[in-house]
């Protein structure tokens, strides 16, 4: 039999990521000391730039963008230079540019934006490394992983109140991202990584700084959303959290409680004790440096009162066919405003564009992206309800172009917008099924 050739850069990593996470599966305990090397690999880096490349993002400090690489330096040249100064160890990354995003509760997040050459190096070590951790994480852990969803996170806590399982810890960690002791991370980075190359690199990114008004300050703790390694870094350290559960079930019998993370997100769910299992998880983060925010942090009974978790409500209701408790979840009141709010603001500001292109290009990505995230749960009432809130909104923009007094019913009905300007349906979305781990997966060789 005559193999594959591997022809892209893409398949050559796929390649090297496989056999990273064979070796590391087949041996749990072993620590992988020559992966800087792989990280200089101009594959590697090839498609570590592609990867940067289609999540796009705005500039760090040095305002370079992607155009300029392209049309001016060249991505070949681009990547040489930042091989030779890996190989030759004079790579050295910059400040990360301090952004803040508008949160749905009036506050704001910080961002910390990296320049494109760093991205493209923590996009590398993360797809070398990535492989050697993910042998080791567990099942219940869904945030940032390949393969790996929150819808997949959703139907695990609906499975698990199905079995009855209704008292529920809704944790919530306080500024998690700013608060991992750097310390602390390298040791769990070491327990499977001991390239010194290798940790020299996530350790000068943790330190390079944040530039905010002119000033760069030096961090202790944290590691900054934005960054490319960052969502592995915090999966890696909050997997101590996980270990701890599987491993010694915090003195209970496994079965009587469960817990489902999704990145700093996680709730408990158990038949009974809840505050016995919220303890332990707080003596378990207590080692690890960080700390429950006690306002968000709440034990609650799903058959009395519903909880939320990744823009989803939770409860468990008697049905009304049978009367038997069911479980039901939704898009929370939160997730529902947040949709309409972004809805209303592209039709205000689009209210100039032609109509078919103002409902492609910028109507339609939003109802496609809430409505593949909100599929899976019972949402057919909320979907109905968005549909509408986005034709309703449509007509009287078009009342207000026009200037009739009118509200449009007749003129433009709901299936105008659909039939004849292509309004994307809802109602047409179904229900996918889950995805089986990314490095198992047969690669050809």
């Amino acid at each position: 039999m005559i193999a594959k050739a591997i022809n892209t850069p893409l398949e050559s990593v796929r390649v090297l990521q496989r056999k990273l996470y064979l070796a590391a599966k087949a041996n749990p305990k072993r620590k992988f000391g020559v992966l800087y090397d792989k990280v200089c690999q101009i594959d590697v880096l090839w498609s570590a730039y592609e990867q940067v490349r289609s999540n796009k993002g705005a500039p760090g400090i040095d305002r370079q963008t992607f155009d300029v690489i392209e049309s001016e330096i060249g991505v070949a040249t681009f990547l040489d230079e930042i091989r030779i100064q890996l190989i030759g160890k004079r790579y050295k990354p910059m400040p990360v540019r301090r952004v803040y995003i508008p949160k749905t509760d009036g506050t704001q997040r910080p961002l910390g934006i990296p320049v494109i050459a760093d991205r493209v190096v923590q996009a590398a070590v993360k797809l070398v490394i990535e492989p050697v951790f993910e042998a080791s994480f567990k099942d219940f852990s869904y945030g940032f992983r390949p393969r790996k969803s929150a819808q997949q996170a959703l139907r695990e806590i609906y499975k698990w109140l199905n079995f009855k399982c209704h008292w529920v810890v809704d944790a919530d960690l306080k500024s998690y991202f700013d608060t991992i002791p750097h310390d602390k991370l390298l040791l769990s980075v070491r327990s499977k990584v001991i390239d010194r190359s290798v940790v020299k690199l996530i350790e000068m990114w943790l330190t390079a700084g944040v530039m905010e008004d002119m000033r760069v300050r030096k961090e202790t703790t944290g590691t900054p959303q934005g960054g490319v390694i960052s969502p592995l870094l915090a999966n890696l350290y909050l997997h101590w959290l996980d270990h701890t559960w599987e491993t010694k079930a915090f003195g209970k019998r496994p079965h009587d409680a469960h817990i489902v993370r999704y990145a700093d997100d996680f709730v408990i769910l158990c038949k009974e004790n809840p505050e016995f299992y919220l303890e332990q998880a707080k003596k378990v983060l207590d080692r690890l440096g960080l700390t429950l925010n006690a306002q968000k942090t709440r034990v609650v009974n799903a058959r009395e009162e519903p909880f939320d978790f990744l823009g989803h409500r939770f409860a468990v209701q008697p049905s009304k066919l049978t009367g038997k408790l069911k479980t039901y979840y939704y898009p929370t009141p939160k997730a529902m405003k947040s949709v309409k709010r972004k809805i209303r603001e592209v039709v205000r500001t689009g209210q100039h564009w032609n109509l078919p292109q103002l409902i492609k290009e910028k109507v339609n990505p939003i109802l496609r992206g809430w409505g593949n995230y909100f599929k899976t749960g019972n949402s057919r009432k909320h979907f109905l309800s968005i549909a509408n809130y986005t034709t309703w909104t449509l007509c009287i923009m078009l009342r207000k172009k026009h200037k009739k007094r009118a509200k449009g019913w007749r003129d433009h009905p709901p299936s105008w917008f659909y039939e004849y300007h292509g309004l994307f349906k809802l109602y047409g979305l179904s229900v996918t099924g889950d995805e089986s781990g990314r490095y198992a997966r047969p690669v050809p060789l």
